[in-house]
């Protein structure tokens, strides 16, 4: 149930992605649209005579700012209806351009000619800004739009010439003459040409949307990353270092699993004392920095700190990353931590460290529900490593080793038989043993 809620914690984080990329682009796509058409309306202002190019130019304004009324559908269930509207309006009035709208004020021109102007081209601008809202539905919407607008314009004024001349009118192989004769002549339609701007139109589409899908995958996909990232820094805490977080994110290490793994619990000696007269600020940033240095070493052996418990840490060898040889790694990292904090002392104040080390079998994996969730291992080798730390204030000594740790060892420092042990809620003594000085 927790991998279930997981996932659709990840699902709803990815779809949220998604919907705050397409919000962001239509809103960018708004503006530009309103850019390229008052850029057109002021090209108006220098193509017609005054005062019709003032007129033409005006109406051209109000519809590029008619679009920005389109934003405040934006958080409404209109939302998506309005980003559809305004897509295919635009198309529309591309289309309205090529079929109504008289190319000359001062007579009838064939409205035929309009395709001998550059207006097609401005279903390519509609397309564009559609690429710009990241949704291929809505791309494909504007491209259908277009092509049929296109074909619409065609047709329509194909059904109101009483003579059409097209390409099929010229001879074979013609003369320039001949050839610029039939291209301009008042009747020229030139069907063809208009099949293949239609055709060009939906394969700009097709292109344009496939392009809007990849896009769309690298957002999905860096959502799908930094999901993960936050999922693994929420289990773990924030000093897990960056390469161990990168392993981390691999889906396979955190699953429900079974396995040998060498734990090390380490707790500050005398902590009681130690933060006596201490202001809570001050004992944070102590923790913060014991934290930052023990980690740091932990990270260069291979293991993983897996709960911070209050000025205690549990560390785990060989779960959930793999590690060969954790024995040796986990006394080889206690054996390090012991001679830092000897080294050095935190915001002033030196600190001494118990630490039990235990190898056995342990069931691994993330537990809860939603949000709350945390890694965390059971089994006998947890709650003996815990025990064996108590036990070195008994023994008076910094770490204490379990036998069945010592047996796996291969490269750690000499061991020193300490004792056997009753230890609670154990069935059999066991046999312990230490390294360094008392």
């Amino acid at each position: 149930m927790a991998i279930d809620g997981t996932l659709t914690q990840q699902s709803d984080t990815i779809a949220t992605a998604l919907s705050n990329a397409e919000r962001t682009g239509f809103r960018i796509a708004m503006l530009g649209r309103t850019v390229a058409v008052m850029l057109i309306a002021f090209a108006q202002l220098l193509s017609y005579y005054f005062p019709i190019s003032v007129g033409i130019a005006a109406i051209t304004s109000l519809i590029a700012l008619g679009g920005l009324t389109s934003l405040t559908a934006a958080g409404t269930r209109y939302e998506r209806h309005a980003r559809y509207a305004i897509f295919a309006f635009d198309a529309t009035t591309v289309t309205v351009l090529l079929a109504f709208i008289p190319l000359s004020s001062g007579g009838d021109v064939p409205q035929n000619m309009v395709f001998l102007t550059s207006s097609v081209q401005y279903y390519y601008v509609v397309i564009a800004a559609a690429v710009l809202t990241l949704s291929p539905p809505l791309v494909l919407w504007t491209g259908v739009w277009a092509a049929s607008g296109l074909l619409f314009a065609t047709g329509w004024i194909l059904w109101g010439m009483d003579k059409v001349v097209s390409y099929n009118s010229l001879p074979i192989s013609p003369s320039p003459e001949i050839y610029i004769q039939t291209v301009l002549d008042p009747d020229f339609l030139g069907i063809a040409s208009r099949l293949q701007e239609a055709l060009t139109i939906t394969l700009v589409t097709a292109i344009a949307a496939l392009s809007v899908h990849r896009a769309r995958r690298v957002v999905s996909e860096h959502a799908q990353a930094e999901a993960n990232r936050h999922r693994v820094q929420s289990l773990f805490g924030r000093y897990v270092p960056a390469p161990i977080l990168r392993e981390l994110l691999d889906e396979g290490h955190l699953i429900p699993q079974s396995r040998q793994a060498t734990l090390m619990f380490a707790d500050i000696a005398g902590f009681t004392r130690l933060s006596e007269g201490l202001p809570p600020t001050t004992l944070v940033h102590l923790l913060n920095e014991f934290f930052s240095a023990v980690t740091d070493i932990v990270d260069r052996h291979g293991g993983v700190v897996i709960n911070y418990l209050g000025d205690a840490l549990l560390i785990s060898f060989n779960a959930p990353l793999s590690k060969k040889d954790h024995a040796d790694s986990a006394v080889n990292a206690a054996q390090d931590i012991l001679a830092m904090i000897s080294q050095r002392d935190f915001d002033g104040k030196q600190i001494r460290l118990r630490i039990g080390i235990a190898t056995g079998l342990v069931a691994a994996g993330t537990v809860g529900t939603g949000a709350r969730q945390t890694y965390t291992l059971y089994g006998d080798a947890v709650n003996l490593a815990q025990r064996l730390q108590e036990l070195s204030k008994e023994t008076g000594t910094f770490c204490l080793i379990s036998g069945t740790t010592a047996q796996q060892i291969r490269s750690a420092p000499p061991l020193t038989h300490v004792g056997t042990f009753a230890i609670r809620s154990l069935r059999t003594p066991i046999e312990v043993f230490r390294y360094g000085e008392n």
